[in-house]
């Protein structure tokens, strides 16, 4: 005796560095790490796109009034980079439909 079929399965996530709509996660990686901000406008988060690049915009305003910049200058700016970049990898890992 065959046993009756079971509910079907769900389709699976998408796999592999690239996501819907042919977006690339390291594409996007890339332009976070460029500008923070950036690589969450490509991967169609607006809202978290406008703060990531708010947040960078007024960090550099708040350096610019540095008359020289320290390591420290340096390594906060590399360090949101890096925090925007793992944030936008998360996101399209995570939710690759791309709400918002």
């Amino acid at each position: 005796m065959s046993e009756p079929p079971g509910p079907p399965e769900p389709p699976e996530r998408p796999q592999g560095p690239q996501l819907r709509a042919g977006r690339s996660v390291v594409f996007a990686i890339i332009l976070s790490l460029l500008i923070p901000g950036l690589g969450h406008l490509y991967a169609g988060r607006y809202g978290r796109a406008l703060i990531w690049f708010i947040g960078a915009l007024a960090i550099g305003l708040i350096l610019n009034q540095e008359t020289t910049l320290s390591s420290g200058s340096l390594v906060l700016v590399t360090a949101l980079g890096v925090l925007a970049a793992g944030d936008c990898w998360w996101l399209m890992k995570t939710d690759p439909v791309g709400r918002s």
